[in-house]
């Protein structure tokens, strides 16, 4: 099963937003701890609050988003034309909005990627340091990420030609992401940045080709089917993503994302 953080990391969320969910019966845990109240979530759960994401990002209310969770393909696309309709008589700035539905209404069907079969993995325990962000904070990954390029030379003895990218769980249910290099165990951590142990770990390892926009995509398959299928359970650890020079540029085709996924 899976953790509210793992859960909300699948799709950026807060699980401050899960909770709400949860709260207003909208997306209900399929188990809640009796004794500490966790949350705790099924695989097959995590394509059901895909709906909800798309759904309100599409600006649908959580009362409309309700009703239409059990509807099949037809309705639910019926339903979107009539939500585009209305938009079209707003103003300026919802028109970005119209096209995502549009486009999204121009796909003939909404599949998953690829089945992917994991390889198995015992890394040791490294260092990283880097910027961090977190859902709470203004701006997004790709923006830190711009951050960080232009700041990495400030970290000391950096292992060269490599760079990841960690979804660390906090104690408090939520996560933060961190772009980052490899760095010696003393290494200074430069003002405005973070260090991280990585412990010791049994991983599963992904492989994302392509640019990184579609990288929630392949997390979503991983934890939703890919990880079941081989009959594999992720942990609650950090998650991580590994580029090289296998990976070319964030728009890239070809780029390849190497993702580690903690097991038990």
């Amino acid at each position: 099963m899976l953790t509210i953080g793992q859960l909300a990391r699948c799709y950026g969320l807060s699980t401050k937003t899960l909770r709400h969910y949860d709260g207003i019966g909208l997306f209900r845990p399929a188990l809640t701890g009796r004794g500490n109240g966790y949350r705790y979530y099924l695989p097959a759960q995590v394509a059901e609050l895909g709906r909800i994401v798309m759904l309100r990002e599409l600006g649908l209310p959580l009362d409309e988003i309700a009703r239409l969770l059990p509807a099949d393909d037809a309705a639910l696309r019926r339903a979107l034309r009539e939500h585009a309709a209305r938009l079209r008589d707003e103003i300026e700035t919802r028109r970005e909005r119209i096209a995502r539905i549009e486009r999204r209404l121009d796909q003939p069907e909404w599949s998953q990627t690829a089945m992917q079969t994991p390889d198995i993995v015992n890394l040791p325990a490294f260092r990283v340091i880097g910027l961090a962000w977190s859902p709470q904070d203004e701006g997004d990954i790709p923006a830190m990420w711009q951050r960080f390029l232009e700041r990495e030379n400030e970290i000391a003895d950096a292992r060269p030609g490599s760079s990841y990218g960690l979804c660390q769980p906090l104690p408090d249910g939520g996560w933060r992401y961190l772009a980052a290099l490899q760095a010696a165990a003393d290494a200074p951590v430069p003002d405005g940045m973070a260090a991280v142990d990585v412990p010791a770990q049994r991983y599963a390892r992904f492989r994302h080709v392509g640019p990184v926009d579609g990288l929630p995509a392949t997390f979503r398959a991983i934890h939703g089917s890919w990880l079941p299928a081989a009959g594999l359970e992720a942990m609650d650890g950090i998650e991580f993503e590994y580029m090289d020079q296998r990976f070319i540029a964030p728009g890239h085709p070809d780029s390849l994302t190497e993702l580690y996924i903690p097991i038990r």
